[in-house]
């Protein structure tokens, strides 16, 4: 019988596969899509390639994971299919939600103005906000990426790991930091991997995809909102205040920043879950 660290690690690797495999068949479909309709539609050419290409990743990734979570239960692979799985949203901890809303927005500040004062690279900025005045961009970057990315760092890996008896801290490390890594911008490397840790904190202890998925897409949606108001009051591709350019500034958000979010996720963790195991 193989440990449950050995199983968990084939997990791990078999997922990434699903996704790297879901990424790159989904991203040349979709960049081939994309080139014929930017060619046609006269404007926005690259933009258009970008984002279509973005969309069928994210299409692609979601289908592969259900098919291959499909086959892993018809294989008996998993010993506990249910776990997790089947927790009824309507359970949660609903009266929470804004506590964790804003703790998660804290978090989000904290770690971005660690960046700032950092001065940690974002070599992807302009695409990104490239995308954000494209409807097929938005819709990917607030809600299809969200949804592909929850299902396999949260869903897949987090919850892999769970169900193998791993312990919950080291499984929402491991998964925070690949998904971290796995968007390689430097600056998004260090964010996602923050944000990734309190996305599985609600993962985990809600056992339920739908508080992670509801505050991704919240995240990323007001990242979109902040690029569009930038570009429509400023006139200019840069969307980050210059007042955060002061290292002393930047520390001192951080720091609010974290006063707000940790003792709300420590309070948060405590409180009792829906199952014994967590």
């Amino acid at each position: 019988m193989k440990s449950k660290i050995t199983k968990s690690i084939l997990d791990i690797v078999a997922v990434l596969l699903v996704f790297g495999l879901g990424q790159a068949i989904g991203g040349i479909v979709g960049g081939i899509l994309g080139s014929m309709f930017g060619a046609s539609y006269g404007g926005g050419y690259m933009s258009w390639t970008i984002s279509i290409a973005l969309f069928t990743a994210s299409v692609f990734t979601i289908l592969l994971l259900f098919g291959f979570r499909y086959l892993v239960i018809r294989s008996h692979w998993l010993e506990k299919t249910d776990f997790i799985a089947k927790i009824n949203p309507s359970r949660l901890r609903w009266h929470l939600a804004p506590l964790m809303l804003i703790a998660t927005f804290a978090g989000a500040v904290s770690t971005g103005c660690l960046a700032q004062a950092w001065g940690v690279e974002d070599r992807l900025e302009e695409t990104i906000q490239n995308l954000a005045t494209n409807p097929i961009g938005i819709l990917t970057i607030v809600f299809m990426g969200p949804l592909s990315e929850e299902l396999v760092f949260r869903h897949a890996i987090l919850g892999g790991m769970l169900r193998r008896g791993v312990s919950p801290w080291i499984a929402i490390l491991v998964s925070s930091l690949l998904f971290g890594i796995i968007h390689w911008n430097p600056i998004q490397v260090l964010f996602a991997s923050a944000l990734g840790v309190m996305l599985g904190i609600l993962y985990a202890k809600s056992q339920s995809i739908v508080p992670s998925l509801i505050y991704h897409i919240i995240n990323n949606g007001f990242a979109v909102v902040v690029m569009i108001l930038s570009k429509m009051v400023e006139g200019q591709q840069d969307a980050t205040p210059d007042v955060f350019d002061n290292p002393i500034l930047a520390y001192s958000m951080a720091a609010i920043g974290a006063l707000v979010c940790i003792p709300a996720y420590i309070y948060y963790w405590h409180k009792p879950t829906l199952n014994s195991q967590l």
